[in-house]
């Protein structure tokens, strides 16, 4: 590995560890109990997120309707506005050309190349989680997409064998052994997310085979990463749309549809793929995800 590729892999996992532990004063700043009366007078602890361990997954797991704690929200806006304003004036554009560009078969087809790739990430979690039978799926379907189904450009598990994908990553892992969401991030480029799902993307991306392959060719795997993103997006045009346009408030509508679909997947041990009509990561307009759903 070269020098400068190892500093640039490894760099980015720090800047964010870094920006975390910078974000740990604010949160215990903003947070502040509050109480309203109820039944005549009788004064009741309202639900407050910061009430409890923000890593105990009991209340959540008891009032999954509770919407995640964001106590930067002013932040988190100005980076959604910030990527909001890269889907609409860069992605969503170059997407588009490339729909016209490309036939939709030959994007699917780059689709499951791309899914193909990470498997390993689906592997190890599912390992961890001790879903057994879905990594032993997830290793399946590496083995026969990679052979017959000429290196993941044909789903061949799926169509030929009935093994369909198994969504799999470490921020679903630490929720099923029982860490909290913590509180809402909207990362710039990267999207929505939570301190879990944080340090669920950085444990993935350690696991990931194409950071390690591409380690010493960092310009090569981010280049890569870009096109992944451009190819999903050019799959789904439009779905974000159908989420912001018709949303009194944009970013309320995305940070509690990412929260719903994370708990549910968390929840709801969620091992296939999110379908077409609800909301998924592949709705996020820039965020790169352990698989696209």
């Amino acid at each position: 590995m070269t020098k400068s590729g190892g500093v640039l892999g490894y760099g980015c996992g720090r800047l964010v560890w870094f920006i975390m532990l910078l974000l740990m004063p604010v949160t215990a700043v903003a947070a502040e109990p509050a109480a309203a009366p109820v039944n005549g007078g009788d004064e009741a602890a309202a639900y407050d997120p910061w009430g409890d361990d923000p890593w105990d997954d009991k209340q959540e797991s008891a009032a999954s309707h509770q919407p995640l704690a964001d106590p930067l929200e002013p932040l988190n806006r100005f980076f959604f506005v910030v990527n909001d304003k890269l889907y609409v004036y860069a992605l969503n554009p170059a997407a588009t050309v490339y729909a016209h560009t490309l036939p939709a078969d030959i994007r699917s087809c780059l689709r499951s190349f791309f899914r193909n790739l990470l498997a390993p990430v689906r592997i190890v979690n599912h390992l961890l989680q001790g879903r057994l039978a879905d990594s032993g799926v997830e290793l399946s379907r590496l083995v026969i997409n990679t052979t017959i189904g000429v290196g993941g450009l044909v789903d061949s598990a799926s169509r030929n064998f009935g093994l369909a994908q198994r969504h799999a990553d470490f921020g679903q892992t630490l929720g099923v052994y029982g860490f909290g969401g913590g509180f809402y991030l909207h990362w710039p480029v990267l999207g929505p997310s939570s301190l879990r799902g944080t340090v669920g993307m950085l444990g993935d991306g350690y696991v990931s085979p194409v950071n390690h392959l591409l380690a010493d060719e960092p310009g090569v795997r981010f280049a890569l990463e870009g096109w992944r993103l451009v190819n999903t997006i050019s799959l789904h045009l439009g779905e974000y749309e159908q989420i912001t346009d018709n949303a009194f408030d944009p970013y309320l509508a995305i940070r509690d549809a990412y929260w719903q679909y994370r708990s549910g997947q968390v929840h709801g041990y969620d091992s296939e793929v999110a379908p077409p009509g609800g909301y998924s990561k592949r709705a996020q307009p820039t965020r790169f995800a352990a698989d696209d759903d």
